[in-house]
């Protein structure tokens, strides 16, 4: 799953500005479920984030990564 968020990272979120956001993957959190990974994102404003939410939504490369890390994904789990 590390593989496929810097896959992600590199090559789809390069297009959207993704440098701006102070983004990070973070896992093997103190307390954490090990098998948890998490990306942050910080914006500076909530217009900027629904930039982001709107150019990303027009990358064929991210629907793609969507289904290729389907295998990995439970379906409706969160913390």
């Amino acid at each position: 799953m590390l593989d496929l968020l810097k896959k992600w990272e590199r090559e789809i979120g390069s297009q959207v500005g993704i440098d701006e956001l102070e983004f990070q993957i973070m896992t093997g959190s103190i307390g954490a479920r090990e098998a948890t990974v998490e990306s942050h994102h910080q914006v500076e404003s909530l217009a900027q984030l629904e930039a982001f939410f709107a150019k990303i939504g027009k990358i064929d490369a991210h629907a793609k990564w969507g289904k290729e890390i389907e295998p990995y994904v439970v379906s409706g789990t969160s913390l």
